[in-house]
């Protein structure tokens, strides 16, 4: 994943409602969470992120685990 940090503003914030995916589809998800989830922890740990946004990166990532979700790891 190739990302560039430029100069922009936060413009707000959505919480995701309904049934997580189930099957093939939550394997899938999963898989494109973690690399995600692996992607915004370098970030984090190389100070990529403004410290005032890094708590909205760790919030979002965490909600997006499926696991959270109550799905099966």
């Amino acid at each position: 994943m190739n990302s560039k940090l430029g100069k922009g503003q936060y413009v707000g914030a959505y919480f995701m409602k309904g049934e997580p995916p189930k099957g093939e589809a939550a394997a899938q998800y999963a898989e494109v969470q973690r690399a995600y989830a692996e992607e915004a922890l370098d970030a984090l740990q190389h100070q990529k992120v403004p410290a005032q946004r890094r708590d909205y990166v760790r919030n979002y990532m965490d909600a997006t685990r499926l696991e959270k979700a109550g799905a099966p790891r």
